[in-house]
């Protein structure tokens, strides 16, 4: 059995591209003018032949013309992102011991642009994961069980859904009620009232609560409720 030997060509000066390559054939243009200062990277060039006639780069650009028949290539970039047509990056990226950052050019503003959904998505969703929540107008992050506002207060009059302790919920009515969601290990979860519009069941001595010498609230027993 005989071993093919991969043949492969290189070049340093900047804008050189081969004229011919066989089928299967490789070629590198690694020129340091190559360098673009304002993504601090290199753009090195990888010439793949593929029996055609055409000498182009991966966006179907002829790069060169001429050259023998079936001997022609496509050219690649080799860069740490691959960036198509509308700057739209596919896949997923870890940034691991560096800072992501989102700087504006100097001439339009820099937005960290987030997804948009309304409904919980796969339980597959990574820890920490953010979204904006179109249906509610708040920023959520994924907790491995749900979807958890990030802003603990909610004016709306029906009680948030899928709370968390200690979110506070704002009914404006009439008349306007400010709740605790109250969930003690152990116990069972609710709305407690926190304000005095509804008397029966607000924070306040005498109804689960002890006040201090201030009348301020020092001691909340939730078993009362």
């Amino acid at each position: 059995m005989t071993l093919a030997t991969l043949q492969h060509l290189r070049s340093f000066t900047g804008g050189e591209h081969p004229l011919n390559l066989e089928p299967g054939q490789i070629a590198f243009n690694m020129a340091t003018t190559n360098y673009d200062p304002s993504k601090n990277d290199y753009n090195m060039y990888l010439y793949v032949g593929n029996s055609s006639n055409q000498r182009l780069d991966e966006g179907g650009t002829v790069l060169v013309t001429g050259g023998e028949p079936n001997k022609g290539w496509v050219r690649y970039s080799l860069r740490n992102v691959n960036l198509t047509e509308d700057n739209t990056v596919y896949g997923d990226f870890t940034v691991a011991g560096a800072t992501l950052k989102v700087e504006s050019n100097g001439a339009s503003l820099a937005e960290l642009v987030l997804p948009q959904e309304s409904m919980t998505p796969a339980s597959s969703t990574n820890v920490g994961s953010i979204r904006w929540n179109t249906q509610s107008s708040i920023l959520q992050a994924w907790n491995g069980l749900k979807w958890d506002t990030t802003s603990k207060v909610v004016v709306n009059n029906s009680a948030p859904a899928n709370p968390s302790n200690g979110d506070l919920w704002l009914d404006p009515g009439p008349p306007s009620v400010l709740r605790v969601y109250s969930a003690p290990p152990g116990g069972v979860a609710s709305w407690i009232s926190a304000s005095s519009s509804e008397a029966l069941t607000a924070l306040q001595p005498g109804n689960g609560v002890t006040a201090n010498s201030d009348n301020e609230i020092e001691i909340i027993n939730t078993g009362t409720f």
